[in-house]
């Protein structure tokens, strides 16, 4: 592969809804990550992306299993990097089994949303683990969607299973990665850090108060919320450290704003990848999430060419969920329009890993050193039995890939996967959720 072909340049243009950014070119874009530029390890990255809604089984799960097993149709963008990704079949959350279309809430955390009714409750997520432990970077984690918000939106939940907003603002994220490059903005931003600190120090202050009033229980609460702030502390302080170290170098042309397309569901993923990959190269963050779509929607201008090539009625993003999933052949036209969503999904999973993997590192590529996870919750709508997965990447992290593995029913959950990603990124967890034990199949 010709890895200048993949380096990002000061002519790529990143499209996205509204707007778009027109990189400047970056001193560091020289083809390889910050550590590698300065004689340093790498750390591990993390990115998880998340399949709203049903897939096309047909054409999702192998038919063999092991180091030679036969490439599914929806996973041939994938057929050049075979050796760099994993297929993992009928992994599930057990304990935590949910059904409808909540499933983007415990995708990463394991949790049953619904243990308590009438109330919905989670816990930490996956993502959000790695990210206390993987740092210090400018941004603790970045959590991004089809649109803004929190819900259904973002797959990143803290400490307390908050809700973590997602953004789809593509200029947003973009200035969001970065120190401010002049002293006036700079100064600005150590001033809004100095106002948290003070928030802090005063809702620490009550916190106090009030926990001497407290019964047991609820000073243990308590004690996780407290436990919370001083992780939010450390990361201001974390933050602060690298605003005096300042900004990867620049050169002085500035970020544009270009009209775009805003129903293009390539464009906005393709613009994401680019954002990715520029903050993991440039470490200002390394751990990210994505949700793909959202379970009803959008209604992207694809769905409606993929309607016209498979001869499916045309529907809104949610029916076909639902009409193109299930046991309803492999020939019927919304089953096959699902397909051909399903292999953009690995089309764009592969894009990333040929520009990561173009990227030099301090140990072979990017990739090497990135965790990638690809998959959702449901086979058929609704059915969170078995989940479609890819992992991909992290060779030079201990991961073992070309293989298909398959386990029976209910054998092993979801939380195993997410511990085996956490201990090899050198997170010092002993469980997550659910959790058995690593995957040893997946390590080399």
């Amino acid at each position: 592969m010709n890895s200048q072909s993949n380096r990002i340049t000061r002519r790529t243009v990143l499209r996205g809804l509204g707007a778009g950014i027109a990189l400047p070119w970056l001193e560091i874009m020289s083809g390889q990550t910050v550590a590698a530029a300065q004689g340093q390890r790498d750390p591990g990255r993390l990115a998880c992306f998340y399949i709203p809604g049903a897939i096309n089984h047909y054409n999702w799960f192998p038919q063999d299993t092991g180091p030679n097993y036969t490439m599914a149709p929806s996973h041939q963008p994938l057929a050049h990097h075979r050796d760099r990704f994993s297929v993992l079949s009928s992994l599930s959350h057990i304990e935590g089994r949910i059904s409808g279309h909540t499933h983007p809430y415990n995708f990463l955390t394991g949790h049953n949303i619904n243990i308590t009714p009438g109330v919905l409750t989670n816990t930490v997520s996956m993502d959000q683990v790695a990210a206390k432990y993987i740092g210090p970077t400018y941004l603790p984690s970045l959590t991004l969607s089809w649109t803004s918000g929190v819900g259904a939106a973002t797959l990143s939940r803290n400490a307390l299973g908050v809700d973590i907003p997602a953004t789809s603002d593509y200029r947003a994220v973009f200035e969001n990665l970065f120190p401010p490059a002049d002293a006036a903005h700079l100064k600005q931003a150590q001033a809004r850090m100095a106002l948290n600190r003070s928030v802090l120090d005063t809702a620490l202050g009550d916190v106090k108060d009030l926990q001497r009033q407290l019964g047991r229980a609820d000073q243990q609460r308590i004690d996780q919320y407290l436990s919370s702030i001083r992780e939010v502390e450390k990361r201001l302080d974390d933050r602060d450290a690298i605003l005096k170290k300042g900004r990867p170098k620049f050169d002085e042309s500035s970020v544009q704003t270009v009209p775009k397309s805003k129903t293009s569901m390539q464009e906005h993923l393709e613009l994401m990848i680019d954002l990715i990959v520029l903050a993991f190269q440039t470490d200002m963050t390394r751990v990210v999430t994505q949700s793909l779509g959202g379970e009803a929607g959008p209604n992207y201008d694809e769905y409606k060419d993929w309607a016209k090539t498979t001869g499916a009625p045309t529907r809104g993003t949610h029916d076909y969920h639902h009409k193109g999933s299930g046991n309803r052949g492999a020939d019927n036209p919304d089953t096959q329009l699902i397909g051909l969503r399903d292999r953009l999904y690995c089309a764009t999973l592969a894009r990333l890993m040929d520009k990561l993997s173009a990227i030099e590192a301090s140990d072979g590529s990017l990739l090497d050193h990135t965790v990638l996870m690809l998959g959702g919750s449901q086979i058929s709508s609704h059915s969170g039995s078995s989940f479609p997965l890819l992992l991909a990447g992290g060779n030079k992290l201990g991961f073992r890939h070309g293989q298909h593995l398959k386990w029976k029913s209910n054998e092993r959950s979801a939380s195993d996967l997410y511990l085996t990603i956490l201990q090899q990124l050198g997170c010092p967890v002993e469980s997550f959720k659910e959790s058995k034990g690593p995957i040893s199949e997946l390590l080399a």
